[in-house]
């Protein structure tokens, strides 16, 4: 399973997020939100505007990360700086759990400490220090990454 992630890391060591939520939007065509439960357009996963394809978007201090793939895909993203949620070892633990949410759809109305290795096949980010993250996808035996840095 080819899956795209590409990381856009903001112009200065703020954290901008409105800024780097139209740098997202702009590099995935303007995907538009739908929430699941409650049918709002505010917030929810991102839906491609493109027939069959997953998206996914997480964003930290200076950093948003965005994945597309054909299947149900997550991605999420952390600053080192971030405290580790309780039930979880550590931060590379915390992302792949919250990946792994992201790609079945429940999101954080689950608890990330009970998700399950193989609930998806995960893989790490090559990220820079200062960062950490991961990539799931569900009805997958692998993955294959394709990583942009812009």
């Amino acid at each position: 399973m080819l899956v795209e992630v590409t990381a856009l890391f903001a112009d200065d060591d703020h954290d901008d997020h409105h800024a780097l939520r139209a740098l997202a939007q702009a590099h995935l065509g303007h995907p538009t939100r739908l929430c699941p439960h409650c049918a709002s357009t505010a917030h929810g996963r991102p839906r491609s505007r493109t027939r069959g394809e997953r998206l996914s978007i997480s964003y930290a201090r200076g950093l948003v990360v965005t994945a597309r793939a054909t299947a149900r895909v997550g991605v999420d993203v952390e600053h080192t700086g971030q405290a580790v949620p309780d039930g979880l070892a550590d931060l590379t633990h915390w992302t792949r759990s919250e990946a792994v949410l992201k790609a079945t759809g429940t999101g954080l109305r689950r608890d990330p400490a009970g998700v399950r290795a193989d609930e998806a096949h995960t893989l790490p980010l090559p990220l820079p220090d200062g960062w950490v993250g991961s990539v799931a996808v569900l009805d997958a035996t692998e993955i294959d990454l394709a990583w942009l840095v812009r």
